[in-house]
């Protein structure tokens, strides 16, 4: 297989995977009730507003839809880390490379982008604590792609494998 398929699938894997992690993040924060929605809800309530679509629909479905986007908005901003970063092998600074990255979907996703579509209001209108939660949810998305695009990269000998090397090796 083609390595800029390799790495575009890795990335894939892991920003899908890290705006997972963002969810959680998220969601606690509104159990908490420092916010009221996640931006994936904002962004989706904005579409289904524009295009008319899910009026009536049950609640699961809207939920359904914005963490479909946004999983699907990760694995594409993972694929970017990817071809950027092209993650080969165990770095020392894989969380500071992440940190960065996430700080940097963070300027572009919460400064730029939402705020330009009129997804969510800028981040000079909201409270610390909304900021906060935004913030703390796209570091630890760009940490989390990083971590794991660099560990699926360092995983070159997945295949199947014999019962006796898997009872050897220490799985968790």
């Amino acid at each position: 297989m083609k390595k800029g398929l390799v790495h575009s699938i890795q990335g894939a894997l892991s920003g899908s995977l890290a705006a997972a992690c963002m969810t959680v993040i998220r969601m606690s924060a509104r159990r908490r009730g420092i916010i009221e929605k996640t931006v994936p809800q904002a962004v989706e309530e904005l579409l289904a507003r524009r295009t008319g679509l899910g009026r009536g629909a049950h609640p699961v479905l809207h939920h359904l839809v914005d963490q479909a986007m946004h999983i699907a908005y990760g694995a594409t901003l993972g694929v970017a880390y990817a071809a950027v970063a092209r993650p080969r092998r165990r770095s020392r600074n894989v969380v500071a490379r992440g940190l960065a990255y996430g700080a940097a979907t963070w300027v572009f996703g919460s400064w730029l982008l939402l705020p330009l579509v009129k997804a969510k209001q800028g981040p000079w209108r909201k409270r610390p604590s909304e900021n906060a939660v935004d913030l703390l949810a796209h570091l630890a998305f760009g940490a989390a792609t990083a971590i794991v695009a660099e560990e699926l990269a360092a995983q070159p000998n997945r295949g199947p494998s014999s019962d006796w090397l898997r009872a050897a090796t220490r799985v968790g």
